[in-house]
């Protein structure tokens, strides 16, 4: 039988939450991802290549943050982490950019739209408060909307266990330039507290973060950054079939940044908050569940330079979707999307969306399996699309910790110009057409004992492309149309009982596309040992190829870094030790050029969790 449907069916009547909703133990099924089906199911019977982050591997990066994590995994850059801690962050996924990256919190959309790509700020998040993390790479619209034309992030915030639970982060070390002194600046504390039975459940936490040791663009002067993070959260869960979880999260940034036409150092500075609202009821009976996602976000942003200015935006979703299982072999999800994008653009503009989507999963039989569906959107400046996306899979074999898997999908996506894009009133333009993607991957899992190699080829097709003019200083539709292609490779595997390697190379090269700042060739090395239960050390090395500058033309010269944490586990106590060192070798580099990179630094710090 199908994993799904025994997971569906392991509990009698009406109580089949846990696999609905994914709160089902997973180590005892191993590793479980939802985010390619929205129905939990093994990562070996997975479709495509989904990669999941847990809590100990978000562990190991306490004290780096977010952006060091991502960057771990094949096909994933993070444009921006190597520079000062004030930075807009790039996500890119196979060469796409922010615009084309859908971030999910807690499966409710996020984002800014008064940003460019109307995407979401990555320093408003800090790491101790995330639980795990799924990515979802290739074109993903049918199932989650716009926005998702190469990948999705879903990031699960930490949930609340029965009884009272303490948890504590705390860390320094330095965050400076190859040439700059080396000394403490850089300071990242948070508490969460937890406390609840087994029906009512919450949590409040708070963390801070400031770096005071590097400038922004290559200079002299320093640019601070400083991070307050505060929120709650409430969790019912009865015998009943309603479960809810809802929660508050607020963000204030204040930084400084530097001027960049021309580049140079300047005493700006930059103020941003954010409040963030969610509401996730579901309510589960007889072989389904019924469940609404509800988000808000409020955003300003305050500017001081030469030429200052204030932003203002708001984002609002409703999700209301049904999973359903017919029989053991098929399972549905359908649903539909409403999105309002606001910012204060020209006294004030918007933009709203409805979605209808449906997605059914068949499985032919144990081998065979289809995933595929639909997506019909409404935008209130572009009018109807249709998208849709076509997933087979086959287990060629399986037997004796041996397999084979054989893994494709087709795909389109679409996304509307931003707001920004639209109304803004030096670089915007009204005659902006909606950019729609199609995608197409296929690829191999093979895994032998302790072993597993994995290989993707992707190619993606832009048309129109939506890109700023550098001729007319506006954002104008490319007349070319643009493809991106390349390959990942994946090796993960054991050596004897003690040391651990995952190595991950990425390939992607374009036509007629844009990879300015992304290289055509990037791997990351990890290699953990484990001295003993309370010792362990990680080594990672990573390589980013040359790349072409601002200008299209400048070649940036390759560079590779190389890291090193130990870890200490006191013995019979909740507390952990770590240290990192990045950049082991202040190797100097370029990664957006004039603007100061990371030389070496270290970070020592602990965890606490009680009980």
């Amino acid at each position: 039988m199908p994993l799904v449907v025994q997971l569906l069916f392991a509990q009698q009547g009406t109580r089949i939450q846990d696999s609905l909703q994914g709160g089902i133990d997973t180590k005892q099924l191993e590793e479980v991802v939802v985010i390619d089906t929205r129905f939990p199911t093994k990562r070996s019977q997975s479709g495509k290549p989904v990669i999941k982050i847990n809590s100990e591997t978000l562990q190991n990066f306490q004290g780096l943050g977010l952006s060091a994590v991502l960057k771990q995994y094949a096909g994933i850059e993070i444009l921006g982490s190597q520079t000062y801690a004030g930075q807009n962050k790039t996500v890119s996924i196979r060469g796409g950019r922010n615009r084309q990256v859908l971030i999910l919190i807690d499966g409710v959309r996020v984002s800014d739209p008064s940003r460019i790509d109307n995407d979401f700020n990555l320093n408003f998040l800090d790491l101790s408060q995330i639980e795990s993390i799924e990515i979802l790479k290739g074109a993903s619209s049918t199932l989650y909307g716009s926005s998702a034309a190469t990948g999705v992030v879903n990031i699960k915030t930490k949930t609340n266990a029965p009884g009272f639970r303490a948890s504590l982060q705390s860390s320094t070390g330095s965050q400076n330039s190859q040439e700059t002194k080396r000394d403490l600046n850089l300071f990242k504390n948070s508490l969460r507290l937890s406390q609840g039975g087994e029906k009512f459940r919450t949590d409040a936490y708070v963390s801070h973060h400031s770096a005071t040791g590097m400038s922004a663009v290559v200079g002299t002067e320093t640019d601070p950054f400083d991070h307050l993070n505060l929120g709650t959260s409430f969790e019912y869960k009865g015998k009943t079939k309603f479960e809810v979880k809802a929660g508050y999260d607020h963000s204030t940034i204040n930084s400084d940044y530097d001027n960049s036409f021309p580049l140079e150092d300047a005493d700006y500075k930059l103020s941003t908050q954010m409040d963030r609202m969610y509401l996730n009821p579901n309510y589960n009976y007889t072989n389904g569940g019924l469940s609404l996602r509800l988000g808000y976000q409020k955003i300003s942003r305050d500017f001081q330079s030469d030429f200052p200015f204030q932003t203002a935006s708001e984002n609002t979703q409703v999700e209301l979707f049904n999973k359903y299982v017919f029989n053991n072999r098929i399972y549905t999800v359908v649903g539909t999307l409403i999105q309002k994008n606001y910012a204060d653009y020209q006294q004030g503009q918007q933009t709203t969306q409805s979605d209808f989507f449906a997605n059914v999963v068949t499985e032919f039989t144990d081998q065979i399996r289809i995933n595929f569906g639909g997506r019909w959107n409404s935008h209130s400046n572009y009018g109807s699309h249709f998208t849709y996306s076509l997933n087979p899979s086959i287990q060629i074999f399986d037997k004796n910790q041996n397999s084979l898997k054989f893994q494709a999908a087709y795909s389109t996506a679409f996304i509307a110009p931003s707001l920004y894009q639209l109304f803004d009133a030096f670089s915007g333009n009204l005659d902006l057409q909606p950019e729609e993607n199609t995608s197409f991957e296929i690829g191999l899992v093979y895994k032998l004992k302790k072993w597993e190699l994995s290989g993707t080829y992707f190619n993606r097709i832009e048309s129109p492309s939506l890109i700023y003019d550098l001729a007319t200083y506006r954002y104008e539709n490319a007349t070319d149309q643009a493809r991106y292609y390349g390959v990942e490779a994946v090796l993960l595997g054991s050596i004897g009982s003690k040391l651990m390697l995952d190595h991950q190379m990425t390939f992607t090269e374009t036509r007629d596309g844009d990879l300015r700042y992304l290289p055509n060739f990037s791997a990351q090395t990890r290699l953990s040992y484990s001295f003993s239960k309370v010792w362990s050390v990680n080594f990672g090395g990573q390589f980013v190829g040359k790349r072409f500058g601002l200008d299209n033309t400048t070649v940036l010269e390759a560079y590779q870094l190389v890291n090193a944490s130990v870890f200490y586990q006191i013995k019979k106590t909740p507390l952990k030790l770590f240290f990192h060192t990045t950049n082991l070798f202040n190797e100097n580099y370029v990664e957006i050029e004039g603007y100061a990179t990371r030389g070496r630094n270290v970070v020592v710090g602990l965890n606490y969790l009680f009980p």
